[in-house]
């Protein structure tokens, strides 16, 4: 959030009625709202019933003095900016407010075009912090819990490990097919950690080669190869004090795997063609679309890297085994793109649900979210219908619906939303008639109704 100039708030605080009213009269005139004291234990009380985002304080004055002010400030008020104000002869006690936080000093006589420099400078830097805040509450609401969907058995217990391990400095192997959302796991591990504040860098093992892939996570040195024409600093590097997601690790090569174990053992690397050892205190999270089991077994993946990666491990089910999850899914996207393409569609007909609960999912929840981002582009009314389904979902026959192999909870879904259909049908969409012979309340009826899409159900009377 940008901070306007003219809605700065600034404190005056000088036993010297004519620096309070000659810089007073300034800011007037510039458009700030000014408060001015004679005492800074008067600012303070005053402070606590409204906040401002600016100081000026003389260094001294009787009672509290500019340094006690300066110092309860940051203390309690730690968004506040504070400049000093100082005779000519007293610079060296400015320096030292400075180091015990003040943003900057003025000397007296004040001069007008150095105030407003201090201000228009204090104010920026207050801006840049405050967007900076915004920024990170952004990026925590955007891959934290809320961006992770899923009400199925299996996702709850993930969700429940990841709020346990999120916090702690365990290295995480995430593993599941492409497309089940170990990056979101990833993101969300990151952003409920104490790193949150720190960089998290991701890095696509699969699709560099293995020079190229040790030189993007170590960096190099110019010389190092033809085309290191300049040094450069690697991932690990760059994510400095916070975390580094390692996905696909499955695809690193035997050599590779050697030098990243020695960097887990360690916390220690060489950049490419470099001799200097570098200390890191990254946190480690893998990803592998392959199971590393058989790949230890096979003799692909070296044991020991395996096991220092497989701290805790997270298994993502692929979308095909929680299909339960799918209607929120659907909603969740819906509104993401809806909001993203400023189109306003209000939900999907309960034939294209029935086509979505059908499909097999190869490409997991990634695949979900491109027909669902598809559909609402192409869609030209407020609720997407199946013309607007990729071939391959359109078109998934009964058949193939009935002969795939389901876990049992879906299985009972599907046989109860048959038995509500059916029941709606034959009394001919009499919800009494048709929850008293179901035995359950109407209550009950209608939430089931709404969750399998079956309030717009039509009847033949």
């Amino acid at each position: 959030m940008r901070l306007k100039r003219k809605n700065a708030q600034i404190f005056i605080v000088d036993d010297d009625p004519l620096i309070r009213y000659s810089l007073r009269e300034l800011l007037v005139r510039e458009g700030f709202a000014v408060q001015a004291f004679e005492d800074g234990e008067t600012a303070l009380n005053f402070l606590e019933k409204q906040s401002c985002d600016l100081i000026f304080a003389d260094i001294n004055m009787p009672g509290l003095n500019g340094y006690d002010l300066l110092k309860s400030v940051k203390e309690h008020y730690g968004e506040t900016a504070v400049i000093l104000i100082t005779a000519y002869g007293s610079i060296q006690g400015a320096v030292n407010g400075i180091k015990l936080g003040a943003f900057e000093y003025v000397t007296k006589p004040l001069n007008d075009e150095e105030v407003k420099l201090c201000i228009d400078r204090a104010l920026e830097q207050k801006s840049l912090r405050l967007e900076n805040l915004e920024l990170k509450k952004q990026l925590s609401e955007k891959f934290g819990f809320r961006n992770l969907v899923g009400n199925d058995h299996q996702m709850q217990k993930i969700f429940q490990l990841i709020s346990i391990v999120a916090d702690t400095e365990a290295t995480i192997l995430i593993a599941g097919a492409s497309g089940t959302g170990k990056s979101s796991i990833a993101r969300a591990i990151h952003y409920h950690s104490r790193r949150k504040n720190q960089p998290l860098v991701e890095v696509s093992c699969g699709a560099l080669s293995e020079n190229l892939l040790e030189s993007e996570l170590f960096g190099h040195v110019k010389g190092a190869f033809t085309s290191a024409v300049a040094d450069k600093i690697g991932k690990i590097e760059k994510a400095g004090e916070g975390t580094i997601f390692l996905d696909e690790i499955d695809t690193l090569t035997l050599g590779l795997q050697v030098k990243l174990l020695r960097f887990l053992q360690d916390k220690k690397f060489e950049k490419v063609g470099s001799a200097e050892t570098i200390q890191s205190n990254v946190r480690v999270i893998a990803a592998a679309n392959r199971d590393l089991d058989q790949c230890v077994a096979k003799g692909e993946f070296r044991e020991d890297l395996f096991y220092r990666l497989n701290v805790v491990k997270i298994i993502l089910p692929p979308l095909s085994e929680r299909l339960g999850d799918v209607p929120a899914l659907v909603e969740y996207f819906l509104d993401k793109y809806n909001r993203l393409n400023s189109r306003h569609i209000k939900g999907i007909t309960p034939e294209v649900m029935k086509r979505l609960l059908s499909h097999s999912w190869p490409g997991n929840v990634r695949e979900l979210e491109n027909t669902i981002e598809r559909a609402v582009i192409l869609c030209a009314g407020d609720q997407i219908t199946p013309e607007f389904l990729p071939d391959q979902i359109r078109t998934t026959s009964r058949m193939d619906s009935a002969n795939r192999m389901v876990p049992l909870h879906l299985a009972v879904e599907d046989a109860e939303k048959r038995a509500i259909a059916k029941s709606l049908q034959h009394f001919k969409g009499n919800r009494n008639k048709t929850a008293e012979f179901l035995e359950i309340n109407r209550t009950t009826l209608y939430q089931k109704m709404k969750k399998y899409g079956l309030l717009e159900l039509t009847f033949k009377v």
